[in-house]
């Protein structure tokens, strides 16, 4: 029998490992030169266990059979599981190898994996955007991006319920946080304590959003752990590595647009937000042996199990601005303050290193009290279809089981509810776009539905499939490493960005000579940023969008066309053609 043949769940025999090894890797690195070795080296060891491997295969099997599967029994069901699972740490430990084995045979160009058409990489700019471009970015585009590290994951997890939390002694509150497969990774501990700060006024307000901190933890406290971690991967940072963080640029990111309905913020919303990123500032994690583990910080001294130079909060807070009552005087709460992610953090978002998922921003701005089953299954198949788009492996089917877990319904839904409600969720995500597509692998036989443990024994055992959008499809192809700027090059007009315009139009039409009756295009509005003499900063300060958009525009790469930019432009376009130079 021939690897190819043998049944995924028989054990491999050690002579197969490199092959199967191999086999599994490949899709996920080819497009690195220095992966073609990998087959030589495979084959090779198969014969000989005395070959000299290169590093990053040898790297490679080390991370997933001593790592990750710690010396069991290999099968091969177990070892695609360890890449579905693991993709994040395994590229973690390989890539930066294969980038440096491609530089020592110069066989890339600085330092850059060749990449097929099929998975274009997307390449962005060293320059940082403002907070009030970062935010402007989400919203044309509809996304952002969160990590798909497995134990970001489950931090992200562990602060979107106030119920996985106990309460200890000297009120303290702990959570252990458990992967998929039951393991203990890390443990979360929450503390009510405060932060030094300047101001008095400034630290009584923030005292009193950590003393509700316990109560803050749901999914939108979750949401913000994501868009502050989108923050602050894409703008620009202080010497001291803070971003400006304002709630009412979340709000913006938060607010569901139906029928271009105003956003009107609240002084209730304002303090629903900052209560929860106090919640996010009073954690305190560690990092030992690639486990999170949250600890008390009072007690570090006394426990020598840990490095004590690797605790932090999971993010530091600086510069808190207060807003005042204009008759009284009195403060009333916070609305903007600087922050940064702890260092074990800032692991997750190392952009040459970790892999992103695109996220829609309508799962943001799902309600998280009476939406959360939009916003766990919106979240969960955005992470499985980045995965399984690295994987070329879309149609995998996923079990039903799986996705009840993922919902986490109360315990009080009977069978038929819980398929009601899985089944509700999935029509409206097909109906906001989320979802392209969605049908049982094999149909639902009605007569076992509501007998004894049909949820169990039958319906939780039935596969679906559910395929992505095309455009999220495209989108996942992308590697979104150095994305300093999230803004994508501009590669023959690179220049655009901060001197006068220089556009080719020979796409335009040069006839005309004048613009008034000619309809809003790409080539029109290049037309009359040229006849202007504006750049396309001050083009776009004056249209009231971020620079990056305006430029996609021009350049025909926006895939969404935002109704509230596309109108401010439209506006800008009708007052600018009339004006004559």
């Amino acid at each position: 029998m021939i690897l190819n043949q043998l049944p995924d769940r028989m054990v491999i025999k050690p002579q197969w490992l490199p092959l199967a090894l191999y086999q599994e890797a490949i899709v996920f690195f080819s497009k690195y030169n220095a992966a073609k070795q990998w087959q030589v080296d495979a084959e090779c060891l198969s014969e000989d266990l005395t070959y000299q491997v290169s590093t990053s295969f040898k790297v490679l099997s080390e991370c997933v059979f001593h790592t990750l599967l710690q010396g069991r029994p290999v099968t091969k069901a177990l070892l695609r599981e360890a890449f579905v699972d693991y993709i994040d740490t395994i590229i973690y430990e390989v890539e930066p190898l294969l980038l440096e084995e491609d530089q020592v045979s110069n066989k890339t160009e600085q330092n850059r994996p060749v990449h097929s058409e099929k998975e274009p990489i997307a390449d962005f700019q060293a320059e940082q955007l403002s907070l009030l471009e970062t935010t402007e970015d989400a919203l044309d585009n509809e996304r952002i991006f969160t990590s798909l590290n497995s134990q970001y994951l489950l931090m992200r997890d562990t602060v979107s319920s106030s119920k996985k939390f106990n309460e200890k002694e000297d009120g303290v509150y702990v959570s252990d946080m458990i992967d998929a497969k039951g393991e203990l990774r890390g443990t979360a501990e929450l503390r009510k304590d405060t932060i030094s700060l300047p101001d008095q006024d400034q630290e009584k307000l923030w005292l009193s959003l950590v003393e509700s901190t316990i109560n803050a933890f749901d999914e939108l406290t979750a949401d913000l752990l994501d868009i502050i971690s989108h923050m602050w991967v894409l703008q620009q940072k202080d010497a001291d590595g803070y971003i400006d963080f304002h709630s009412d640029e979340v709000l913006k990111l938060r607010h569901d647009n139906p029928g271009n309905k105003p956003l009107v913020i609240r002084e209730r919303d304002r303090f629903k937000i900052m209560k929860r990123v106090a919640a996010l500032s009073s954690i305190w994690i560690s990092m030992r042996e690639n486990d999170v583990k949250v600890v008390n910080k009072d007690k570090v001294k006394d426990d020598e199990e840990y490095d004590f130079t690797t605790f932090h909060r999971m993010f530091d807070i600086n510069n808190v601005k207060v807003a005042y009552d204009k008759k009284t005087g009195e403060p009333k709460g916070i609305y903007e303050l600087k922050i940064k992610p702890a260092p074990i953090l800032r692991t997750y978002f190392d952009t040459s290193l970790q892999t992103f998922v695109p996220l829609d921003l309508k799962i943001i701005q799902y309600s998280y009290h009476t939406q959360r089953e939009l916003k766990r299954l919106g979240r969960y198949l955005s992470y499985q279809w980045k995965v399984r788009t690295l994987s070329r492996n879309l149609k995998q089917p996923f079990k039903v089981r799986t996705l009840v877990e993922t919902l986490d319904f109360p315990s009080s839904y009977n069978g038929v509810l819980v398929r009601d409600k899985l089944e509700q969720t999935l029509d409206e995500l097909t109906q906001d776009g989320i979802i392209a597509e969605w049908y049982y692998q094999e149909p639902v036989e009605e007569s076992r539905v509501g007998k004894r443990d049909w949820v169990k024994k039958y319906w939780g055992e039935l596969n679906l499939i559910i395929l992505p959008p095309q455009e999220t499809i495209e989108d996942n192809r992308k590697k979104y490493g150095q994305m300093a700027a999230l803004l994508e090059k501009e590669r023959a007009k690179q220049p655009l960005l901060d001197s006068t315009v220089t556009i080719d139009l020979e796409s335009a039409s040069t006839e005309a000579k004048s613009l008034k009756d000619v309809p809003l295009s790409p080539e029109s509005v290049a037309e009359l940023i040229d006849k202007h003499k504006l750049s396309i900063r001050s083009a776009a300060s004056e249209i009231g969008m971020s620079h990056s958009t305006l430029l996609r525009y021009i350049n025909k790469e926006a895939k969404r066309s935002n109704k509230a930019s596309m109108q401010k432009l439209q506006d800008w376009y009708d007052e600018k053609k009339n004006i004559q130079k």
